[in-house]
């Protein structure tokens, strides 16, 4: 009877169209493990930011090693997925790990994976590693200073090789994916200390990344303009309008949490209706005006030196000037300006 119902061939093809037809109407399932920023959320002006996006986009051309240094709330994870997502690599996934949170008897595991039975507690058949689920993507080792010194050889010995062996297995297991890095600490120190693998840095270190801290970038009112902005739309309320004395105290403080911390005293302005300082971190006093006005002194002679060097690298042509500055030619224009040299 079955095969009486498909004896004609007509009709078995329209049935398997048919059927092909609904499986391709079923959505698919989200991919795992997939970046979800880009260049467009490197939000920020000026030379120093625009210079980053630059390095961002420079690494993203070059199938290498990158490591990401800045301090707490800079925005390095941000960076890496930019990175990613600019990359010949960008379908693959962007798999991360924190290596200051994972404790240290686990990481391994957590890395490179296991075989059934290979400790007590393990699944019966065995689970990838980070590295397994990074194939054909990224793995960012994020806080790659807190890595267990033992451990780093292991880490080595894969960018070496390419190849990782799952805790309690005999074969090797090859991968390709590429490896980007992140630390808030001094690599050089802890290399200094015996606290990193000297070998390990250089490895790591092939295109070096230095995310711009928060009181130098010297665009703190529109980066607190646009988070307002963003911050109000996720709560679903209007966006206050930041004060002159809002701008003041802004300017005064030295951020050491960095835009994490910017985001965060925002949020609690759009909660509370005021901009409090009260919580911020005294370990960095404010500036005196003395200070801040020699610091803004420093910095636009640093700018003009710049200006200065550029123009002479570009035998004076102006556009190739803010090529080499990576600022638009209105930019450079408004500088020279102010030196009155335009």
């Amino acid at each position: 009877m079955g095969l009486a119902l498909f004896s004609d061939y007509d009709a078995l093809k329209k049935t398997y169209g048919r059927i092909s037809k609904a499986e391709l109407a079923i959505p698919s399932k989200p991919k795992a493990w997939q970046s979800k920023f880009g260049l467009d959320d490197v939000i920020g002006t000026g030379p120093l930011m625009e210079a980053h996006r630059d390095a961002l986009k420079l690494a993203a051309a070059y199938d290498l090693p990158v490591l990401i240094c800045g301090e707490t709330g800079t925005g390095k994870e941000l960076a890496a997925q930019a990175i990613h997502s600019l990359s010949d690599r960008s379908t693959g996934p962007f798999v991360w790990v924190n290596c200051a949170s994972i404790p240290s008897e686990l990481i391994e595991a957590e890395l490179f994976g296991y075989e059934g039975g290979a400790f007590t507690g393990a699944r019966s058949q065995g689970k990838p590693g980070k590295f397994e689920l990074a194939t054909g993507g990224v793995l960012f080792l994020d806080e790659i200073g807190d890595m267990p010194l033992a451990l780093q050889g292991s880490l080595l010995r894969v960018l070496q090789t390419g190849e990782i062996v799952r805790v309690g297995g005999t074969n090797p297991v090859g991968i390709d994916l590429r490896i980007i890095c992140a630390t808030n600490k001094p690599l050089v120190e802890l290399v200094q200390t015996g606290r990193f693998r000297e070998d390990l840095y250089h490895r790591l270190n092939v295109l070096p990344i230095e995310v711009p801290v928060l009181r130098e970038r010297g665009d703190l009112a529109h980066l607190a303009e646009h988070l307002l902005a963003r911050i109000a739309t996720r709560l679903s309320v209007p966006a206050p309008v930041l004060t002159a004395e809002d701008h003041d105290r802004l300017v005064a403080h030295t951020w050491p949490g960095n835009v994490r911390e910017l985001e965060n005293a925002l949020t609690r302005m759009i909660v509370t209706g005021h901009l409090s300082t009260a919580s911020l971190d005294s370990r960095h006093p404010s500036p005196s005006a003395n200070a801040k006005s020699d610091l803004k002194s420093r910095m636009k002679s640093e700018a003009h030196a710049a200006l200065r060097a550029a123009l002479q690298q570009a035998g004076g042509n102006k556009q190739r000037a803010a090529e080499i500055l990576g600022i638009s030619r209105a930019q450079l224009y408004r500088l020279l300006k102010e030196q009155g040299a335009a």
